[in-house]
């Protein structure tokens, strides 16, 4: 991997950055989500708009000028988002763009940061218990407009 770089974002990176979460997000989840749903988030334009409203609370890693992860924290210590794209999954860029994250938090002053992943995303539970996270509890909601898929309680007779 050439050189990693981690800065914050601009307006102008809005796009960029809604496509990396989309890859990585679809990536992540593709086994939890119908193909319908999945269709949805790929066509969807809601995704750049919400990320340029955000912009000045994310981080982007990038290398050789390319956005290839990124993370999103506010002022309150809740970490948002973390998405790197699968390509540059286990190089060190998502430990790179959560440690910027810690950063941000610490220089508030907060003491605790909460952040929420899919309990089904193993690799994203395995990436945060290795940095100390512990569960605190459970939410069911859904995410409107998408569907998951359900696992079997029993099976079918």
């Amino acid at each position: 991997m050439s050189v990693l770089e981690i800065r914050s974002a601009a307006p102008e990176d809005a796009a960029d950055i809604a496509a990396v979460v989309r890859e990585s997000w679809l990536d992540a989840n593709k086994n939890l989500i119908p193909v319908d749903s999945q269709r949805a988030l790929t066509n969807s334009r809601s995704l750049s708009a919400f990320v340029a409203g955000e912009w000045n609370s994310i981080h982007i890693a990038l290398v050789d000028g390319e956005i290839v992860g990124t993370v999103g924290v506010n002022p309150a210590g809740v970490i948002w988002m973390l998405y790197v794209l699968p390509a540059y999954q286990g190089c060190g860029v998502g430990s790179a763009l959560y440690d910027a994250a810690i950063g941000t938090i610490k220089s508030t002053g907060q003491r605790k940061a909460l952040l929420e992943v899919l309990a089904a995303n193993e690799n994203a539970v395995a990436f945060y218990r290795a940095r100390g996270w512990v569960p605190e509890g459970r939410r069911t909601e859904h995410i409107p407009g998408f569907r998951f898929r359900r696992e079997r309680e029993s099976p079918a007779d």
